[in-house]
């Protein structure tokens, strides 16, 4: 126990102890008990120490009653308790006037009171900073742990506020938990590299260090120590300064609510990862049109997810060179983004180490936007420019199959088209919704072979090819060609004749210009296949 004098006295263990003098000593420091039994025996303190005395080699000795209080106060010790039954209960008035002088308190003590009682007392309990609650040390570690059973972290960080009477804050997972709330600053530094680590000569945790940082004047200092499960630092939980020094149990206890929490956010991560589980079987079989709508209902619920009627299969696929969405680092930021974006009740989850699929309800107007939002989160927090999304058409129940497999289309078109952003919606992919892919058919590259072929064998292929492709834009206008290519329409005309002569059509034909349509829209997807 370390706790100033005053606190001490305020226990009922004590409620027999009359203070006698030097009242304004009371905040000095508790750390540990001992006995006076001779008059030299300041000389052997460190300071700190409550000492308890008959003070019997005192009596009838003036000067040593005097000297005895001066040399315990120069020694700092926390205060003198004294049996009085040798003095007819009367302190000396010299001690009193010198203990007065020297703010050193003088302590009556009850001669009921056994020195071991008192030594068991204050060196195997701890008393509440906030309730004045007296449990043995042992106790209060059992406490602490066992507070994850009705809270969890929250019931971890009430407790280690109950006996230290500070501010507590637990940073996990991008997770803020503070408490009490108004012992919080509104701008306490959250993140890590903005904290300062001062010289900390503890030693009594190794996984405990002392930080500060400062801003417009204000300086905010906390201990702090790692949350640490699997050999891994998962997240810390600080102690913040408030009116008082720190002392040696606020190191024992933040220390001890750190394996508390470690074993919290071992449990919470044992349920993510069943969940997680779980979430891809659900999806596996919802988005494969495995389940009756009674079943599908009942698994979303167990998963709190939120089934809608109709809705729209979303498929986000990533370079899993960089992105492994069953990894707990990606696993964590994905579902981050996931849930603060479109909702903790969103039906979503991964299906393989490189995709996840989403089942959004059928409001493209809201939820449109949001995907585009969720594509930029996920590129910029994942680092990964490789992110491709898919959207099936909107479905009821019974079509969620078929939207799921447009959805896997659209990624697998888009990815040919290779447009920006790579978010691709099926219901707007036009003459590619009826191609299948991914396998570009020997059909398809005869027909391109029979329209454009030839004029790859060109020197200026690239250059005929720019201007079929912006004369088919331009609705088949030379002079609107001309402008847009910053040509001459007699080279636009030439050009064009030089096309139609090697390709063997004529574009003033519908049914030419429909084949050379094709065969263009069929190029990127020829040029995809032979990278």
């Amino acid at each position: 126990m370390e706790i100033s004098l005053q606190d001490l006295l305020s226990c009922a263990f004590f409620s027999s102890a009359k203070v006698l003098a030097g009242e304004r000593g009371l905040s000095n420091m508790v750390t540990s008990v001992t006995v006076l039994d001779s008059p030299d025996a300041p000389r052997y303190m460190k300071g700190g120490e409550l000492v308890i005395t008959t003070a019997y080699s005192l009596l009838n000795d003036e000067s040593g009653q005097k000297e005895v209080v001066k040399n315990l106060a120069r020694s700092r010790v926390t205060g003198l308790g004294m049996k009085l039954r040798f003095f007819n209960n009367q302190l000396p008035k010299i001690m009193k006037v010198t203990a007065d002088e020297l703010n050193f308190p003088l302590i009556s003590i009850p001669d009921e009171y056994a020195y071991t009682d008192i030594y068991e007392f204050i060196t195997s309990n701890l008393i509440s900073r906030t309730t004045k609650e007296v449990k043995r040390e042992d106790e209060v570690y059992k406490e602490i742990n066992e507070s994850i059973y009705e809270e969890g972290l929250m019931g971890v960080v009430k407790s280690l506020y109950k006996w230290t009477g500070l501010g507590v804050v637990i940073i996990f997972n991008e997770q803020f938990l503070a408490y009490p709330c108004d012992m919080i600053p509104e701008d306490f530094p959250v993140t890590t590299p903005k904290w300062r680590k001062r010289f900390n000569n503890n030693k009594l945790s190794l996984n405990v260090d002392s930080f500060y940082y400062e801003r417009n004047g204000k300086v905010f200092e906390w201990l702090a120590a790692d949350i640490i499960e699997k050999g891994k630092t998962q997240g810390k939980i600080l102690l913040l300064k408030g009116g008082r020094e720190y002392v040696k149990e606020d190191y024992i206890l933040l220390d001890c609510a750190a394996s508390a929490c470690a074993m919290e956010l071992k449990r919470i991560n044992s349920i993510i990862h069943v969940q997680r589980k779980y979430r891809k079987t659900f999806l596996e079989c919802f988005l494969n049109g495995q389940y009756t709508w009674e079943e599908a209902v009942f698994q979303a619920g167990e998963l709190a997810f939120e089934l809608p009627e109709e809705g729209i299969v979303v498929y986000i696929n990533f370079n899993p060179k960089v992105v492994n969405v069953f990894d707990n680092k990606h696993v964590e930021v994905i579902d981050c983004a996931v849930t603060n974006i479109l909702g903790k009740s969103i039906v979503f989850g991964p299906l393989d180490n490189s995709n996840i699929a989403l089942f959004i309800p059928n409001d493209q107007k809201k939820y449109l936007p949001l995907i585009e939002k969720l594509y930029r989160q996920l590129m910029k927090d994942l680092r990964c420019p490789d992110i491709i999304v898919g959207i099936g058409r909107p479905a009821t129940f019974s079509d969620v199959k078929k939207s799921f497999e447009e959805a896997k289309n659209a990624i697998k078109i888009g990815s040919c088209l290779d447009l920006k952003p790579k978010i691709y919606l099926f219901s707007r992919l036009g003459f590619y919704r009826l191609l299948r892919l991914p396998d570009v058919s020997q059909e398809m590259e005869r027909y391109y072979e029979d329209y454009l072929k030839p004029l790859e064998q060109k020197d200026n292929s690239s250059e005929l090819i720019d201007t079929l492709i912006c004369f088919i834009e331009s609705g088949y206008n030379y002079r609107e060609t001309a402008q847009k290519m910053y040509i001459h329409p007699n080279t636009v005309r030439y050009r064009i004749s030089v096309i139609e002569k090697i390709c063997r059509v004529n574009l003033k034909y519908s049914y030419d210009r429909l084949n050379v349509e094709i065969a263009l829209k069929i190029l990127p997807l020829i040029n995809f296949e032979n990278r």
